[in-house]
């Protein structure tokens, strides 16, 4: 299979810890090839694929891992399991609702025997699997990463289209199972189209009906309201998710039909402390589309942790580092009595331009500042500006800056 390496393919018996039955996963680790190359991993990235994809999802970031210890740099463990009645792990016979998953993973885990510190990696409904496991095992967790995912549903707004067609009755088990439909449908959403010889890597753990009934499984548990078996469970998950303060990273394809920006607004507010790599033109099949693996791998080195760990600020030192700090609006307040142009306005109505000098924009900015603190904007609260691109935009926005507000731009382009 294209970018597949068979080294990192494992299979593993492991007990149910519920009903005490054991069954075969299969799943990629680096952890031998590491042992190969003479390195130690820093931390292991735990990463669940989604509906209807398998642990081939993430052949790049295995891929990348490896090449990254061999140049020198932290090395990463990568675990990336085929969930049960998935990919090439056993079919099981049995409903695994969300709550079962998650479980199912954490079974996993255990037989491994699996330490600290781990990074979740989740895509799809992966992600709220991945979310689970790292909401119950807070002594392991070292952080939280996602690509396109949802951890809550909002009351009284109907599921994605596509999901709910895919789910109604009488259609469910044509489309999921009897048939391929839903499989194709999901990887044609690629852009550009997959290859060809990944498409059938792909399609591959599910040849025949059999194969497939867990695809249908998935979709006939999606908590459309509070009366599903799976509810109490995502209201769980996402109650849990908000607690998180390891470092987090969210990766997004905007063009997702499925899960939309609205969800990746939910994760954000549930975690506001996370980092967020939008890939602009991507959609659902991210991990196809961009170089996702690259921006993982840096962010662990960079934006996260090479040890994995969170650290706090050191608040025993003597050194002083304010000097090193420069404030976004410094130049503003070093030109704040020059008379040249700061901003020339080429968009005036009727025709004509509009000069705004440094020392005109420096006295607009601490005048809306004013104004803003005057009516009760504080230091960390966020403020909604419709306010159209021009000098005014511009002193508004360097307002809330001085003032330590975010700014909200109802354009989505800025």
């Amino acid at each position: 299979m294209p970018g597949l390496d068979p080294r990192w393919s494992r299979t593993r018996l492991v007990p149910d810890s519920r009903s005490g039955s054991a069954h075969e996963w299969h799943y990629l680790d680096t952890l031998d090839e590491l042992q190969k190359l003479g390195v130690r991993p820093v931390g292991t990235i735990l990463a669940v694929h989604g509906n209807p994809t398998w642990s081939y999802l993430w052949r790049d970031l295995v891929s990348a891992s490896v090449r990254a210890a061999d140049a020198g740099q932290p090395a990463w463990r990568v675990i990336a399991v085929d969930q049960l009645d998935m990919g090439f792990s056993a079919r099981t016979g049995v409903t695994r609702p969300l709550a079962q998953r998650v479980r199912d993973l954490a079974d996993f885990t255990d037989s491994l025997a699996l330490d600290g510190p781990v990074v979740t990696l989740g895509h799809d409904w992966g992600g709220v699997v991945a979310f689970g496991w790292a909401v119950d095992h807070p002594d392991l967790l070292a952080g939280v990463m996602s690509l396109n995912t949802a951890a809550h549903h909002p009351a009284g707004v109907p599921i994605p289209a596509p999901l709910r067609l895919a789910g109604a009755r009488g259609v469910l088990a044509a489309s999921t199972v009897t048939t391929s439909a839903f499989l194709d449908t999901t990887l044609r959403l690629a852009r550009p189209a997959l290859d060809p010889a990944v498409l059938e890597a792909y399609r591959a753990p599910y040849g025949s009906a059999e194969r497939r009934r867990g695809i249908g499984g998935f979709v006939a548990d999606i908590p459309t309201d509070a009366r599903h078996d799976s509810f109490a469970e995502l209201q769980r998950i996402a109650a849990g998710v908000a607690e998180l303060t390891v470092p987090a990273l969210l990766l997004w394809g905007p063009r997702d039909p499925i899960f939309g920006d609205r969800y990746l607004d939910d994760l954000v507010d549930r975690l506001p402390h996370a980092d967020v790599h939008r890939f602009e033109g991507a959609g659902h099949l991210i991990a196809d589309e961009r170089d996702y693996a690259s921006a993982v791998l840096d962010w662990l080195c960079e934006g996260g942790t090479t040890s994995g760990t969170a650290t706090a600020p050191d608040t025993d030192t003597d050194t002083d580092t304010s000097a090193s700090f420069t404030p976004l609006w410094a130049a503003l307040d070093n030109r704040r009595t020059d008379t040249d142009d700061a901003v020339i306005d080429m968009a005036v109505r009727g025709g004509g331009e509009r000069h705004v000098s440094w020392q005109q924009l420096d006295d607009r900015v601490r005048r809306i500042a004013a104004g803003l603190a005057s009516v009760g904007v504080q230091k960390g609260h966020r403020v909604s500006v419709l306010v159209p691109p021009g000098p005014t935009l511009t002193a508004v926005v360097y307002a809330c800056l001085r003032m330590g507000a975010v700014v909200v731009v109802a354009d989505a382009g800025l």
